[in-house]
């Protein structure tokens, strides 16, 4: 299978994500069949496809049927917009008090510990519980 490689995006993928011959091989060839099965117009041929890559049929639908799992896995996960409304929430989410519960742990969590970060003790050495005791500011 003869490839063109010098495309600055190809380029890019391949050394961001140190691809191998083969990988490549194993994304176009998906990519050519997943095409071939959502566009009518798009024809490809798998046979010619498995004898190029010296591969079974069955190997080359594997590749094809992995990469259009992942890919509707994908596009599936991507957050978009607004945040849905609470009544639309799935099965699992927290729903009423329990969010409400939940919301509270985690500022409380994150005040305790931005409490721990910031210094305890005054610039004039009184601590600062001592300041807001006596001198309530």
């Amino acid at each position: 299978m003869e490839l063109d490689l010098s495309g600055k995006r190809a380029r890019k993928l391949i050394e961001d994500y140190n691809l191998t011959e083969e990988e490549i091989q194993q994304i176009v060839a998906s990519a050519r069949i997943n095409l071939a099965t959502f566009d009518p117009e798009y024809k490809t041929n798998v046979t010619q496809i498995a004898q190029e890559l010296q591969k079974s049929r069955p190997t080359i639908y594997g590749w094809a049927d992995r990469a259009i799992v992942a890919t509707i896995d994908s596009l599936r996960n991507i957050r978009t917009g607004r945040p849905p409304k609470q009544g639309s929430r799935s099965v699992g989410a927290p729903q009423g008090e329990e969010r409400s519960r939940r919301g509270v742990e985690i500022r409380r969590s994150k005040s305790q510990a931005l409490a721990g970060s910031m210094p305890t003790e005054g610039v004039d050495g009184t601590s600062k519980a001592e300041v807001t005791e006596e001198n309530p500011a």
